[in-house]
């Protein structure tokens, strides 16, 4: 059997919403259909993002917008505070918290955005196949910027030269700001807004961590120099 991952939104008076995201074996993304006839809002040409690199000739689809239509076809899903259960199950544990619809769908479009095939979201990739869900700012930044260096570790040991600084990671957070921003108009159309919410979280966790990614790293460095007993190392 492929991977899954399941999301399960339930608010105790009406039956819970599910979601199920099965992932490639062979590319690690998420699995779509080829035959899938996407919406017309989840075009290439609808709402393009500012920055996309992507050709409307080549692509008939926006990569996200074709996932997330698949995965969660319908978008009347309530008030974007209202409270719900969240269980997200995969094939090793489960995970279960009381939260809002929007941060409940702000957790999956991360996911889906990190499956997809889009250029400014395929770094994103390694991390999304151990996703923690509902993650905090805190959580998302060390998870974040450990899997960035550990890829770059990786990459020299196959001999290529890579130095450790952080400029690739906050470029592709710049552009990850910009996709979100841009992403929010696809779901002006109607629904409700959940959707619309959940895509603005993502956009200012995306800002935060590029914003104050030094000052945030040099408050986890305490963390370090508590297990190292180093008083005077700090992390660049």
């Amino acid at each position: 059997m492929p991977p899954e991952i399941r999301y399960f939104l339930h608010d105790g008076d009406t039956d819970a919403i599910q979601v199920r995201l099965t992932l490639s074996p062979e590319h690690h993304g998420l699995v779509v259909p080829d035959d899938y006839e996407a919406p017309p809002w989840a075009r290439l040409e609808h709402c393009q993002c500012s920055h996309c690199p992507l050709d409307p000739a080549r692509h008939r689809d926006c990569p996200i917008a074709r996932n997330l239509a698949y995965t969660l076809p319908h978008q009347d899903l309530g008030e974007s505070f209202r409270e719900i259960d969240l269980r997200v199950e995969d094939s090793q544990r489960e995970y279960r918290t009381h939260t809002t619809v929007q941060r409940a769908l702000s957790s999956l479009f991360g996911l889906v955005c990190a499956l997809s095939d889009c250029p400014h979201t395929r770094f994103l990739r390694p991390m999304a196949l151990f996703h923690l869900p509902v993650s905090t700012e805190t959580e998302t930044l060390a998870r974040t910027v450990g899997f960035y260096l550990l890829g770059r570790y990786l990459a020299t040991r196959s001999g290529e030269e890579r130095t450790l600084d952080l400029d690739d990671l906050n470029r592709a957070y710049r552009d990850l700001g910009e996709l979100n921003r841009c992403f929010v108009q696809r779901f002006r159309q109607g629904g409700s807004d959940g959707p619309i919410n959940a895509m603005i979280l993502l956009h200012v966790l995306s800002q935060d961590v590029n914003w104050e990614l030094k000052d945030q790293l040099d408050a986890l460095a305490n963390l370090f120099t508590a297990a190292t007993g180093d008083s005077g190392g700090r992390m660049q």
